[in-house]
């Protein structure tokens, strides 16, 4: 008897609290002041129904916590599996969260309530991460379990605002029409993870945790496996790329010149930058010339690179990039510490409106000494050459320089001072480049991959800079 006496008391106490919480509304609350810092987050007291409930179809769910807690950005932090059509409405007040549920839920389904890092007591801020409440409408839970890592095919490189999400596999078309059944969120190294996942099969795609959640644009980020994947409570951890099938073209601004005849042109000088600094030419880069509009070359004035006399050099190109005709590259083969020029005419770039620069530039310069650079010796280990390797020097992940892998050691002979990060290309059709995977009904084809390595290769001036790098760690 005492003991049933002990639970009615406490269950008084509790649903005492919610009507103090009710009859109080919006107060104010004043926390505690002195004493030592609180550095504990907030934790479950009591739910009702209680957690891990079997059998029940509830309209509301009321968890009490130990301390008075707030739910910030509840709504981008909430995720319901598996999804229901109306966003469930959450109120938290004191130390209570309260959950009202607006959908018939289906039958003999395992539910889970997670709130990601939305509550926090409100003393200190402590975070509850994590938190997360499950409830069946049938006679027992769920156990099923998949995680796993996700990283960006191209870079090698983590992307937390990604998402997991889960279709059935008997609707092929689910991943363009449908939103996910399940979905789980790429935290900050990468991982995801689902819980409370039923004993089915599944296919397994990645998007950007947009409104839609679907695969709607060939723009944006896309992962998915080959194959669909049967959920167990010891489901393989499983690794995704994701990829962008097409890069996102810049709309071009409206054409706005007339027609009209009686109105004059007004001509102006088009502007460009250099990509010497210092007047100094890396000797390893090219010489650009970027515009802020597209150009065409005026064949009867080029531009000329000359020595310090006015001489025009020979084996030189001169070309204008064919995705964006911004951009103007000179190639040559640049010798050290050589004085030269960059004749650019009046007339001998025009943009489409018949635009050309103000006045003829003569661009003054001088290539770069050996010395400013640096020299490196890496050595390759766990390297697989049916893979056909290219070992890539990335600044702000871009590639600044690449290197075929076809033997444990490479020489490098100039590098400009600094520090890179080192990746690895597994070049599979061997074209010396990235390519991008594809996703549709006809083709299924996975990106090639990069993996980021853990080394960085420091170079100095005019010194010879060594790094050991093992691919397969």
């Amino acid at each position: 008897m005492r003991k049933y006496a002990i639970i009615t008391t406490w269950l008084i106490g509790f649903f005492a609290v919610v009507t103090s919480m009710q009859m109080q509304g919006c107060a104010n609350i004043v926390p505690p002041s002195g004493g030592p810092r609180d550095s504990l987050p907030p934790y479950l007291v009591v739910a009702k129904p209680k957690d891990s409930s079997l059998n029940i179809q509830p309209k509301e769910i009321v968890i009490a916590f130990n301390e008075y807690i707030t739910a910030e950005s509840i709504q981008e932090n909430l995720i319901i599996s598996p999804g229901i059509k109306t966003t469930p409405l959450i109120d938290a007040r004191l130390n209570m969260l309260r959950i009202r549920i607006n959908d018939t839920l289906d039958k003999n389904t395992t539910y889970s309530v997670k709130f990601g890092n939305a509550i926090k007591d409100v003393n200190e801020g402590n975070i509850l991460k994590g938190f997360t409440y499950v409830f069946s409408t049938g006679n027992y839970l769920d156990s099923g379990r998949l995680s796993g890592n996700v990283r960006i095919a191209e870079t090698g490189v983590i992307d937390s605002t990604l998402i997991v999400v889960l279709h059935p596999t008997n609707k092929d078309s689910a991943i363009y029409k449908d939103k996910p059944l399940y979905y789980s969120k790429v935290d900050a190294k990468g991982k995801f993870e689902f819980t409370f996942l039923p004993a089915a099969t599944f296919s397994v795609f990645v998007l950007p945790n947009d409104y839609n959640k679907r695969y709607d644009d060939s723009t944006k980020l896309f992962g998915f496996l080959n194959t669909p994947i049967q959920i167990s409570a010891q489901t393989d951890s499983q690794q995704l790329y994701v990829f962008q099938a097409h890069q996102k073209v810049e709309k071009k601004k409206a054409n706005t010149t007339t027609n009209n005849k009686n109105v004059k042109k007004v001509v102006t000088g088009l502007k460009y930058m250099k990509s010497i600094e210092g007047n100094e030419q890396d000797l390893l880069t090219d010489l650009t010339l970027t515009f802020e509009t597209p150009v065409q070359f005026n064949d009867s004035f080029p531009i000329v690179l000359c020595d310090t006399f006015n001489k025009p050099l020979s084996n030189y190109t001169v070309s204008i990039d064919t995705a964006t005709k911004k951009l103007v590259t000179v190639h040559y083969d640049w010798v050290e510490s050589t004085p030269m020029r960059l004749i650019v005419p009046i007339r001998s770039l025009l943009d489409t409106n018949q635009n050309y620069i103000s006045k003829s530039d003569t661009i003054k310069f001088i290539t770069k000494s050996d010395a400013a650079y640096g020299s490196a010796l890496v050595r390759v280990s766990g390297y697989q050459s049916m893979l056909h390797p290219i070992l890539l020097l990335t600044k702000d992940n871009k590639v600044a320089y690449s290197y075929p892998i076809k033997q444990s050691l490479i020489q490098i002979l100039k590098l400009p001072p600094g520090d890179y990060d080192l990746k690895v290309l597994d070049d599979t059709n061997n074209n010396g480049i990235w390519d991008t995977g594809k996703y549709n009904n006809a083709i299924k084809q996975q990106p090639e991959i990069v993996k980021k390595l853990t080394d960085i290769l420091n170079i100095k001036a005019n010194w010879e800079n060594e790094v050991n790098v093992i691919i397969n760690k």
